[in-house]
């Protein structure tokens, strides 16, 4: 088992601005030594492994920022390509609401227990981590919340803990996802509760995250209020569209950008079972690729129910653009 603690990890991720903010080393710690205060990572310093030489070295094992974020770019393994929605009336859907398809069938056939995902105020905008155990639950929590910056894994730490489920799926950003996976392919015996419970991971496209203090300053200064904004579009700017039905234009600021993810080369979510995003496909469908049978199984189990539509994609060139340049710009 591998000696380094959450010392090794600050020394290596925390200090050095490499966090990506996944918060698994928070979640996995059997101590909860770890928090998140002001989007960054903090230690109680009780971990145990430190004063009491007890092994663990769960959060440095399971940190995608130690040793393999470099290797995770591009397109990834790709099975299939399909241009998804969803035929469930979903109001808040992103896209083609097609993850919440999928989700909605794997809870309702039972094939999973629970969902860990981000959930958002509606009044405020403010999103925090959540575990969704109906299918209605999926309907209502519809609709892509990864744009502010969330610690969206700290659910999955208190289902674990209570023992009520056993078939997980989470939805996550890339660096989420590499951290998962490198979890669950982890030899650290500490990981076993978690990695033993997780039965799919679904990846999003992502450029970056942002602050959510200052993208709400942002809001602030153009006279938007959260509680009217029905739809965000990340586009060269923020487009808010409002329940009004007026569109504002919120020019984005580079130092929006969390610092942790000027180091991330990943756009596709490559470690992911499925990936998602808009990219790709014509408006009112969401891009979904399968990069292994897993994730194939719960696509096709939802297509089988009626829940989805789908078509192959013949290409998927607008989405490795996008993934391109994502690389060329934070490789440098």
């Amino acid at each position: 088992m591998e000696a380094h603690n959450y010392t090794s990890l600050k020394e290596r991720a925390w200090n050095t601005h490499l966090c990506s903010g996944c918060s698994l080393c928070a979640t996995v710690c059997p101590m909860k030594t770890l928090y998140f205060s002001n989007e960054m990572p903090v230690s109680y310093n009780l971990c145990k492994n430190e004063k009491d030489n007890v092994p663990c070295g769960a959060c440095y094992s399971s940190c995608p920022r130690i040793n393999t974020y470099k290797e995770k770019y591009g397109l990834g393994p790709v099975l299939n390509a399909y241009a998804a929605r969803s035929t469930i009336p979903i109001e808040k859907q992103q896209s083609g609401g097609a993850v919440t398809a999928i989700l909605y069938n794997a809870l309702e056939r039972k094939l999973i227990d629970r969902v860990v995902t981000v959930g958002q105020d509606h009044t405020t905008m403010q999103t925090y981590s959540i575990a969704l155990s109906t299918p209605q639950e999926m309907i209502t929590h519809a609709g892509s919340k990864y744009i502010w910056y969330t610690p969206s894994l700290l659910a999955l730490r208190d289902i674990i803990e209570a023992g009520i489920t056993r078939k997980i799926a989470i939805i996550g950003t890339p660096c989420v996802m590499q951290a998962l996976r490198k979890m669950m392919e982890s030899d650290n015996s500490v990981l076993n509760r978690f990695k033993d419970h997780v039965a799919l991971l679904i990846g999003v496209f992502c450029t970056e995250i942002f602050s959510y203090e200052r993208a709400m300053q942002l809001f602030k200064d153009a006279s938007v209020h959260p509680a009217d904004v029905k739809r965000i579009d990340i586009k060269k700017d923020m487009l808010l569209e409002l329940y009004n039905g007026d569109t504002v234009t919120v020019p984005l600021p580079r130092d929006l950008m969390r610092r942790g993810c000027a180091h991330c080369l990943d756009f596709t979510a490559v470690d992911a079972d499925i990936s998602a995003g808009s990219i790709g496909s014509r408006e009112g469908f969401t891009t979904l690729i399968t990069r292994n049978r897993t994730g194939e199984y719960y696509l096709n189990s939802a297509i089988e129910n009626g829940y989805l539509e789908t078509n192959k994609l013949d290409t998927l060139d607008k989405v490795e653009t996008f993934a391109q340049r994502k690389y060329k710009r934070n490789k440098k």
